[in-house]
C-alpha cells in the first residue's frame, strides 16, 4: 500500500529520477499486491460453501466499490464546470460503474480481484491450484485481449500473480529452508531484471 501511495503521487514539474522511481515501482507493485492476496487468501481460507464465500467478497469488495465510485462520480459532476477533473463522467456514469471503473481507472484492481476470488475457490486441491496457476500462466502470455467490461482483460493479466501467491503458500515447505540461501540470488536477479527494465524505458524516453 505505501508503494502504491508513493507511485501515485507525482508532483508537477518532478525530477526525472522522481519520475524513474515511480515507474520502478509501478514495474512491480501490482504483481506484488495480487501475489500477497492470494497467499493471504489461501494461508486463511474457511471451511465454507463456495455461495457464502462470495456473499462475504461481495460484502467487502464490490459493496464499497459501488459505494465509492457513486461518490465519486457525484464529486466530478458537481465540480467538472468549476475545476479541472481527470477523466470527466456524465449522468450515465451513475449506471456505467456497474461493468467498469469509470469513476477511476485506479479501481480496477477491484474487479480484477473480485474475478480471481469466484474462480479460484474452483481449484480446491494443491494438485488443482497447480493447475490453475497453469492455466492463469497460459492467459497471461497468450497474445490475446478480451473485452475490458468488467476488468476482464486486467483480470487475465493478473490472475498469474495471484495463483502464483496460492502456490507459494501450499508449497511453501519446500523453499522454506532455503529462503536465507536464496535470499541474496532472488535480490540480485531482481534488481538486474529492474535496471535492464529501466535502461528500456530510459532509451524509449530519449527516442
Amino acid at each position: 500500500m505505501i508503494l502504491v501511495v508513493i507511485g501515485h503521487y507525482i508532483p508537477e514539474n518532478a525530477p526525472s529520477w522522481y519520475v524513474m522511481n515511480k515507474e520502478f515501482i509501478y514495474s512491480f507493485h501490482m504483481p506484488l499486491f495480487m501475489f500477497a492476496s492470494g497467499f493471504i487468501y489461501i494461508a486463511f481460507k474457511k471451511d465454507e460453501g463456495y455461495g457464502h464465500f462470495l456473499k462475504r467478497k461481495v460484502k467487502r469488495l464490490m459493496i464499497p466499490y459501488i459505494v465509492t465510485s457513486l461518490i465519486i462520480v457525484t464529486i466530478k459532476l458537481l465540480t467538472e464546470k468549476t475545476a479541472y477533473v481527470e477523466n470527466p463522467v456524465t449522468v450515465l456514469s451513475y449506471i456505467k460503474v456497474l461493468y467498469s471503473p469509470v469513476a477511476g481507472y485506479f479501481l480496477w484492481f477491484i474487479w480484477a480481484l473480485w474475478w480471481m476470488f469466484v474462480i479460484a475457490p474452483i481449484f480446491r486441491s494443491k494438485r488443482l491450484r497447480i493447475t490453475g496457476f497453469a492455466i492463469a500462466l497460459l492467459l497471461h502470455y497468450m497474445p490475446i485481449s478480451i473485452t475490458t467490461l468488467f476488468c476482464l482483460e486486467q483480470a487475465r493479466i493478473m490472475m498469474v500473480y495471484f495463483f502464483l501467491g496460492i502456490v507459494a503458500y501450499d508449497y511453501r515447505e519446500v523453499y522454506i529452508g532455503y529462503t536465507k540461501k536464496l535470499a541474496i540470488p532472488v535480490i540480485l536477479l531482481f534488481a538486474g531484471g529492474e535496471y535492464v527494465f529501466l535502461e528500456h524505458l530510459s532509451v524509449l524516453g530519449g527516442q
